[in-house]
């Protein structure tokens, strides 16, 4: 391998490297600073729901109804 081939060697690597170091912290930073709405507002969904069937299932009323349900069959 002559001298140039060589250097051009380097300076290809080098490049690759630089290409792909910068593709890595674009990729990075769009995922960091791009909060997902959808997956914010299907959690606050599921809080609420949580709420509620913590709840129903806490109040008097429907361990009686379960209590009944399971005398009857």
């Amino acid at each position: 391998m002559n001298p140039f081939e060589f250097v051009l060697a380097i300076i290809c690597i080098v490049f690759l490297f630089k290409l792909l170091d910068t593709w890595m912290k674009h990729k990075l930073a769009v995922r960091a600073t791009a909060p997902d709405d959808d997956a914010e507002k299907k959690l606050a969904a599921l809080e609420e729901r949580v709420r509620v069937l913590e709840k129903i299932v806490t109040d008097e009323r429907y361990d009686l109804k379960r209590q009944f349900r399971d005398l009857g069959g």
